[in-house]
């Protein structure tokens, strides 16, 4: 595995063996060396030995076999990767308890989202947390929505999302976060741009 920069690979554990035509599985544990990363992709190789099996047992031969490699999928870690979903019963006792002294807002254009129920769709998923009081329910016929996302980043720092979408020529956001933990509020803007 190739990770990217701000993850490290601290242990990894090979399948035994893996027979043709089996699944297997194998274990890489990878730590994150910049808390300030949230996004990443890693290059994943497969590396064996090829060895020749008897075709009625099964069993492989005792030769050495040789050496080989075969490129898998890669993984892409988003912002969601690092977030619980969280409901919260009530979102705006919530934001108060939180307070504004931990807040980033941010303005952007979402020119990739056709339409508002499209935009909420996108930042639910992009974002990983829980909509809160039915605000992911979005009346197609209206040109402005607010959406509210609750959650819990790595490291067990609330985050909560007021995300105000309007429709003109195009989607536009304005995101206000709030965290116990600036960092986080910084993170969570910053990933969305």
């Amino acid at each position: 595995m190739e990770e990217p920069d701000g993850y490290q690979v601290v242990s990894s554990i090979p399948a035994a063996s893996l027979p043709y035509n089996q699944p297997g599985t194998c274990y890489t544990l990878v730590e994150i060396t910049d808390p300030d990363v949230v996004s990443g992709t890693f290059l994943n190789t497969l590396k064996f030995k090829v060895r020749d099996c008897d075709p009625t047992t099964g069993d492989p031969d005792s030769g050495v076999g040789y050496a080989d490699e075969y490129v898998l999928e890669n993984i892409d870690v988003s912002l969601a990767d690092h977030i619980q979903r969280l409901v919260r019963p009530n979102f705006a006792v919530s934001w108060e308890e939180v307070g504004e002294e931990n807040q980033v807002v941010e303005t952007f254009t979402l020119s990739s989202m056709k339409d508002i129920p499209d935009a909420v769709k996108q930042m639910i998923s992009f974002m990983g947390m829980q909509p809160c009081e039915r605000s992911d329910m979005v009346d197609n016929k209206k040109n402005s929505h607010m959406l509210l996302l609750s959650g819990v980043f790595r490291g067990g720092h609330d985050v909560l999302v007021k995300v105000k979408l309007a429709m003109s020529e195009a989607v536009s956001a304005k995101i206000t976060v709030r965290s116990t933990n600036l960092n986080v509020c910084e993170l969570v803007a910053a990933s969305i741009g």
